[in-house]
C-alpha cells in the first residue's frame, strides 16, 4: 500500500479545520479563518513525521500535547487562562469524537472479531474517512445543538433575593418570556417560586399546609389566611397550564426583591406578588423560580 504525503497533508488540514471550527463555536471565540488555516497546517505538517524515521521521537505524548496547545494558541490567541483551558478541553473532546467515530466505523465494517486497524488500499482509507467524518459531523451537530440550548437557557438565569419580615431567601430564577401570570384583582406581575426555596421565610402554619400537601384545601387556606393576616397577606392566584385548567396558587407580597443582573443589581420595592409552587419547576434543578419579564421592563 502506498501512502501519498500530499493526501495526508490535505486530509489533515480539512479535519483540523473542522475540529477548530467546532471548538470555536462551542467556546464562542472570535477569530479569523486565516488563523484557522495556519493552525490546521501546523497540525497537518506534524503528521508527516511518520515519513522520517529520525524524527520518531516527535511521536511522544508530551510533544503531541505541545503541538495541540500550540495550534490552540495560533488559532484563538487566548488572553485568559480559563478561556484557554476551555478551548483546549473542547478541542480534545471534539477530536476524540472524530477519531472515535472513524475507528468505530472501521471495526463495524470488519467481518472479523480480531480486526486490525489497517487498509488494503488508499481508496478504502478514503472511504472510511469520509463515512467516519460524516457521522462525526452529524454527532457534533447534536452536541452543538444541546450546547446552544443550554447556553441560551443560562443567559436567562439570574439570582434573586426575596425579603419578608426581616428574613431573606436566595433563588435562581429563569427570566421566562412565556410567563404572563398576574394577580387577577390588582393585575400585579407574579414571580413563581418553589416552596422549598421559600420555606424559611414563610409562617409555620403556612409551612404545615405545604408540607402536608393541603395547598388546594380552600377551607383550610381561608382559616390560615385569617390567622396570619398580621404577618403576611396571602392572595389566591388562578392559573392555567397544560393538563390543568383550574389551578390555584397561593401568593404573597414581599417587602422587597433584589435581582442580580449581569451589569447591575436592581432592588424592587414596588408591588410584586410571589406565588408558591409546591413542586419542581426544573427537572435538572438549574433554577427554582420563574421571573415575570415585565418586572425587568
Amino acid at each position: 500500500m502506498y501512502v501519498y504525503a500530499e493526501y495526508i497533508l490535505m486530509e489533515n488540514i480539512i479535519i483540523n479545520f473542522i475540529i477548530l471550527y467546532v471548538t470555536k463555536t462551542i467556546t464562542r471565540t472570535k477569530t479569523s479563518k486565516l488563523r484557522f488555516f495556519i493552525a490546521s497546517l501546523i497540525g497537518s505538517i506534524y503528521t508527516l513525521v511518520i515519513f522520517f524515521p529520525s524524527l520518531q521521537f516527535m511521536g511522544k505524548l508530551i510533544i503531541k500535547i505541545s503541538i495541540s496547545v500550540f495550534m490552540i494558541i495560533v488559532a484563538f490567541n487566548p488572553e485568559k487562562l480559563n478561556k484557554f483551558l476551555k478551548q483546549v478541553s473542547t478541542f480534545y473532546m471534539v477530536s476524540f469524537v472524530f477519531a472515535g467515530t472513524t475507528i468505530g466505523i472501521f471495526y463495524l465494517g470488519e467481518n472479523y472479531i480480531t480486526a486490525r486497524f489497517s487498509f488494503n488500499d488508499f481508496q478504502e482509507l478514503v472511504k472510511f474517512l469520509v463515512i467516519g467524518i460524516g457521522l462525526a459531523i452529524i454527532l457534533i451537530r447534536y452536541i452543538l445543538k444541546y450546547h446552544q440550548v443550554k447556553m441560551s437557557k443560562d443567559n436567562f438565569l439570574t439570582n434573586i433575593i426575596i425579603s419578608l419580615n426581616n428574613k431573606k431567601v436566595n433563588l435562581v430564577a429563569l427570566i421566562d418570556t412565556g410567563n404572563s401570570l398576574k394577580e387577577p384583582i390588582s393585575q400585579l406581575p407574579v414571580i413563581i417560586a418553589e416552596y422549598n426555596a421559600l420555606k424559611s421565610i414563610l409562617p409555620k402554619s403556612l409551612q404545615k399546609i405545604y408540607s402536608n400537601k393541603k395547598e388546594f384545601d380552600l377551607d383550610l387556606i381561608a382559616k390560615v389566611m385569617d390567622d396570619i393576616s398580621d404577618e403576611i397577606k396571602l392572595r389566591l392566584i388562578p392559573f392555567k397550564s397544560l393538563g390543568n385548567d383550574n389551578g390555584i396558587l397561593i401568593g404573597f407580597k414581599p417587602d422587597s426583591i433584589k435581582v442580580n443582573l449581569k451589569d447591575e443589581t436592581r432592588k424592587l420595592t414596588e408591588d410584586i406578588i410571589v406565588a408558591i409552587y409546591n413542586d419542581k419547576l426544573a427537572q435538572d434543578e438549574h433554577y427554582n423560580g420563574l421571573l415575570h419579564p415585565e418586572i425587568l421592563g
